[in-house]
């Protein structure tokens, strides 16, 4: 696989990273405000964690967005003799500012899934233990790379070896914590449908909950992998995925969320007479609690 030169790597970043920002900007105001509407204003304790967790997740984004957009204009306006050696430079602090928000929007991600986990199992601290163990471990290796940024010379690179275990540990965890906790989740429903649904009718709303869950956790899971390997190819092209990072990880945690409020809605909408409530239904018997969703 050819190089992509630094040159157009740093360029095409930051407008890859606000095409898919601009996606992340519609999904999470849909999010909000569907939340708010359902809920008349009066969210329950749950509701109001999640909430705070969507707005600091879309905080984050939009600042690192700005600090890629400031360094753009600084690298080939600025410094247009030589932009590839300024952006890539890891001891400014602009740049090691942008990558600490990426570390924290990782481990921000991984927190509110675990979170979801250990509210849809009935408070279970069991269950998320070796998740919230390997979150404890990614904090750490993503924080060292940033700490060890300020260190290095102008001239390093990402794949250095001062950087390479860490960063690869760092990748690799959140590839894994991400399985870990979507399969958690998608166990606990899929076993409570064996349970408690009645009919097939009941077992397909189980299954639509499992597969909206799959299919919105694979996007994050899917460039994860991809920037994983593309880095342990030492490919350049892997900071344009790792630019957009920060608003996937916004995308998956609003549109599992938005889809679940949707589903609802229609499912409300089509048997008037038995509401099924999939965002906010208890099920006190067996502790499952799918408002952990939204």
């Amino acid at each position: 696989m050819g190089q992509l030169s630094l040159d157009k790597t740093y360029l095409l970043a930051p407008w890859v990273e606000a095409l898919v920002y601009g996606v992340f900007l519609t999904i999470f105001c849909t999010t909000i405000t569907l939340c708010l509407v359902d809920s008349h204003g009066l969210l329950d304790t749950h509701a109001k964690i999640m909430l705070s967790i969507s707005c600091l997740m879309f905080f984050i984004a939009t600042w690192h967005l700005a600090i890629n957009l400031l360094r753009l204009f600084e690298g080939y306006v600025d410094h247009h003799m030589t932009p590839a050696a300024f952006m890539g430079n890891l001891k400014v602090w602009d740049h090691v500012l942008k990558d600490t928000l990426y570390a924290t929007q990782e481990n921000l991600g991984a927190a509110a899934a675990i979170y979801r986990t250990w509210v849809l199992w009935g408070h279970n601290w069991k269950v998320i233990l070796l998740p919230s163990l390997l979150l404890i471990i990614n904090i750490v290796a993503g924080y060292m790379v940033c700490g060890l940024y300020t260190t290095v010379n102008p001239t390093q690179t990402v794949f250095d070896p001062t950087f390479t275990n860490w960063i690869r540990t760092f990748y690799s965890i959140t590839v894994v914590t991400n399985i870990i906790t979507t399969g958690l989740m998608g166990y606990r429903i899929w076993k409570t449908a064996r349970i408690l649904a009645q009919d097939s009718v009941d077992r397909r709303k189980f299954l639509t909950v499992i597969r909206i869950l799959v299919e919105s956790a694979a996007l994050q899971l899917i460039v994860e992998i991809v920037l994983l390997a593309l880095y342990c190819s030492d490919q350049n092209i892997q900071y344009i995925l790792l630019e957009s990072v920060p608003s996937v990880v916004g995308i998956t945690l609003n549109a599992i969320t938005l889809r679940l409020k949707l589903y609802t809605r229609q499912q409300n909408r089509s048997l008037p007479t038995k509401s099924w409530g999939l965002t906010n239904m208890t099920l006190d018997d067996n502790r499952l609690q799918f408002r952990s969703m939204t």
